[in-house]
């Protein structure tokens, strides 16, 4: 397993501050308030649903970062691209 121990709020806050995105900006792309984005950013996990949401709104795969893909392996952009179908499904559902 590829696994990295990786502090989420930490990646995000790095890639937030590396492509000069402000909380604020980050808050409104993902329907949250800024003190939510502050709070992410000591978090060292966040649900599949919000990660998601971020790498939507940030246009990054984050799940990359913390689980590299083995060559030999599905592409993880196919797994990203499942759990993405799973989660808006799952959403639709729950309207």
């Amino acid at each position: 397993m590829n696994y990295r121990k990786t502090h989420i709020g930490k990646l995000i806050q790095q890639f937030v501050k590396q492509n000069n995105i402000s909380s604020a900006e980050l808050a409104r792309k993902v329907g949250k308030t800024r003190q939510n984005i502050y709070d992410l950013y000591k978090r060292d996990d966040v649900e599949v649903k919000l990660l998601l949401t971020l790498c939507d709104a940030l246009n990054h795969n984050f799940v990359e970062d913390i689980y590299p893909a083995d060559k030999n392996a599905i592409s993880i952009d196919d797994i990203f691209d499942t759990l993405k179908t799973l989660v808006k499904e799952k959403i639709e559902q729950s309207n």
